[in-house]
C-alpha cells in the first residue's frame, strides 16, 4: 500500500490542497501507477489524518482534473496526469506530445474526397472549389478518447493519398517522406466551446461538457497552406505550454 503522508495543519496551504498535492506527487513519482485503486475514504481519513469532508474535496478536485477516476461499485481508480503539449511544435499530434510514455493509437473514423466549400477555400488562401481529402481520426490513451481529429489535406498536393492512410500511421510522415512536402509555419487558434453532437459521441460526453478546439493552418516552405485541422482535447487530459529562446542583446 502506498505510503501517505500526514498533513500540516500549520501549513498555510488548505489541508484538502495538501492531500491533492500529496497523492499527485505520489503519482508522478509511480508510487501510484495508473490504474492502481486507490485506498477507501476512511483510509485516507486515517492515513493523512484528515476529516472525511476534507478528504472528499481533494478526491474530488482530482477527479474533475481527469486524474483520478470513480467508479461506482468498484472504487476510486488512477487515471493519469495532464499531458503537456508544446504549442509551437510543427510535428503531427501525436509526434508534438511531451510525454516519454506516449502510448497512442489511431483509429481513423473516415476518410473521403469532398469538394472545398467557401470555409476550406479560405484556409487554403484558393478562389476556386476544388478536391480535399478529409480525414476524422480519435486518438486512444489506454482505450480512453485523448482526441478528436479533423484533418484536411489539398488533393492536388497529395495525389493518392487515400490508401496510404491507415489506423496508427503518422500523416505527417506520409507528407514528408512519400510527398516531400516540407512544413515552415503554422498558425494556431485555441478555443474552448462545447462539442458538436458527434464531438460528445466520439468523446463519450455530454455536449454540456466544454472541450479545447484547436484549429492549425500549416504552410509550406513557399508559405502555402498544404494542411488544416482542427483537433479536440478534454481541458481535463492536457496542458499547454511554450518555450521560447530569447537571444541577449
Amino acid at each position: 500500500m502506498a505510503n501517505f503522508k500526514e498533513v500540516n495543519k500549520e501549513n498555510s496551504i488548505f489541508l484538502y490542497e495538501q492531500i491533492k498535492l500529496g497523492i499527485r506527487d505520489m503519482i508522478e513519482r509511480e508510487e501510484i501507477k495508473k490504474g492502481d485503486r486507490l485506498p477507501i475514504e476512511k483510509e485516507l481519513c486515517d492515513q493523512f489524518n484528515a476529516s472525511r469532508i476534507t478528504v472528499r474535496r481533494a478526491v474530488k478536485e482530482l477527479e474533475s482534473e481527469g486524474i483520478i477516476e470513480v467508479i461506482h461499485g468498484k472504487g476510486t481508480f488512477v487515471k493519469g496526469l495532464r499531458r503537456p503539449i508544446h504549442i509551437l511544435d510543427l510535428k503531427g499530434f501525436t509526434e508534438g506530445l511531451s510525454s516519454s510514455e506516449n502510448h497512442f493509437t489511431k483509429e481513423v473514423i473516415r476518410k473521403e474526397i469532398i469538394t472545398a466549400d467557401e470555409f476550406l477555400m479560405e484556409k487554403f488562401n484558393r478562389d476556386s472549389p476544388f478536391e480535399v481529402v478529409k480525414l476524422v481520426r480519435v486518438i486512444k490513451d489506454d482505450h480512453d478518447v485523448f482526441s478528436v481529429d479533423f484533418a484536411y489535406l489539398p488533393y492536388d498536393v497529395y495525389p493518392n493519398i487515400l490508401p496510404k492512410i491507415e489506423d496508427n500511421v503518422s500523416t505527417f510522415r506520409i507528407i514528408h517522406d512519400d510527398y516531400g512536402v516540407k512544413f515552415k509555419n503554422a498558425k494556431k487558434d485555441i478555443e474552448v466551446s462545447l462539442p458538436t453532437m458527434e464531438i460528445s459521441k466520439l468523446f463519450d460526453i455530454s455536449n454540456s461538457d466544454p472541450v479545447i478546439k484547436v484549429n492549425k493552418v500549416i504552410n509550406d516552405n513557399n508559405d502555402i497552406p498544404v494542411h488544416y485541422s482542427e483537433y479536440y482535447l478534454l481541458g481535463s487530459r492536457v496542458s499547454f505550454y511554450i518555450d521560447v529562446d530569447v537571444e541577449d542583446e
